[in-house]
């Protein structure tokens, strides 16, 4: 049955004297993604909102053949029979951010939902220090939309030449990106990204002559399966998962800001007024594209991985030791596009 967390003290799992730091398995993954659901039910059965958004997220993960989005989404979770199977500081810290980078993201947390991550948080034995790290680095991504001033483009050819190009460099700065996650607050780089979309998204729209509010960008990434919290928790938790690596390297994160770009341009050009549910079949379309437009660019984002090596890293030891933000570090980020 699902288990609440109670007012009274936790044990703690501490793996064995001497255990070795094993490789996330099948069961590590789907463990992961269950207790994110748990998080989620805390307040009880799951809003349509948080039904769709976890569904969109779960969406493409290699599962068990009995096992599907939709089913996981109303099980009966033992949140701490999932817990105990993580046994190493990388892969507690990797489940404390997302499900904290779930709940945040999206808006406030509420009390039955902090309760469930002051659960997970004593459980997995999440430091102070470390706990403190990611809800600022969360805090900071709240306003790291960074700002543009472009002018309207009339010209056809013009603004379809300078979108092309919009699209392409924040595409390979994302690719680039995705293959620098920062030690022990992984979560960063994906913030970073969906900073740098936003960024994107709101180019774009300015370029046809609209002025893009934050809220706005944040409506189309959202009504796009991009940029919610189910979704950055999903790829953060990726990254251990062997099987899903693959979903979260350099090569999905150009084809996702590559089809991201491709669909805002459709978005605005018929004036902001498309339905959203009927971009989201163009956006799966639009990543196809992007994936081989990943191949075509492949060397491109290489050659950016190398030439900002050096940055990278050293803007995440900044990042981690408080001398700057995240929306600082987002900004940083999109200066290298």
């Amino acid at each position: 049955m699902l288990t609440t967390p109670s007012n009274t003290a936790t044990a703690t799992l501490t793996p064995p004297s001497g255990a070795s730091s094993p490789i996330p398995t099948e069961n590590h993954a789907l463990a992961s993604l269950r207790v994110l659901v748990s998080v989620a039910q805390a307040d009880g059965a799951l809003a349509p909102q948080e039904h769709m958004s976890l569904e969109n997220a779960f969406a493409g993960l290699s599962m068990p053949a009995d096992v599907t989005p939709k089913s996981l989404l109303v099980e009966k979770i033992d949140l701490d029979a999932q817990l105990r199977l993580f046994t190493t500081p990388e892969t507690r810290e990797s489940i404390y951010q997302s499900a904290l980078g779930m709940v945040h993201v999206d808006g406030v947390c509420t009390p039955g939902e902090q309760k469930r991550l002051d659960h997970i948080r004593t459980t997995l034995q999440i430091s102070d220090e470390k706990a403190s790290l990611t809800r600022r680095v969360l805090g900071e991504a709240k306003d790291a939309v960074l700002p543009s001033s472009i002018q309207k483009v009339d010209d056809s050819a013009r603004r379809t030449t300078e979108i092309d190009a919009d699209t392409l460099k924040y595409s390979v700065i994302s690719g680039a990106l995705g293959a620098f996650p920062i030690p022990g607050l992984a979560i960063a780089t994906d913030l970073a990204v969906v900073g740098v979309q936003l960024k994107l998204v709101r180019d774009i729209g300015q370029r046809w002559g609209h002025q893009v509010d934050k809220q706005a960008a944040v409506s189309l990434l959202g009504g796009l399966g991009l940029g919610t919290g189910a979704r950055i928790a999903v790829t953060n938790l990726a990254k251990l998962i062997p099987a899903w690596g693959s979903l979260v390297g350099a090569s999905t994160s150009f084809a996702t800001t590559w089809a991201l770009g491709k669909i805002a341009n459709k978005y605005f050009e018929g004036g902001m007024k498309a339905d959203l549910a009927n971009l989201k079949g163009d956006f799966k379309a639009a990543q196809i594209e992007g994936r081989q437009a990943y191949e075509s660019n492949k060397a491109l984002v290489e050659s950016k991985q190398k030439q900002n090596e050096t940055t990278f890293r050293s803007l995440g030891t900044d990042l981690s030791a408080g001398r700057i933000t995240q929306q600082a570090y987002t900004a940083r980020v999109e200066q290298m596009a």
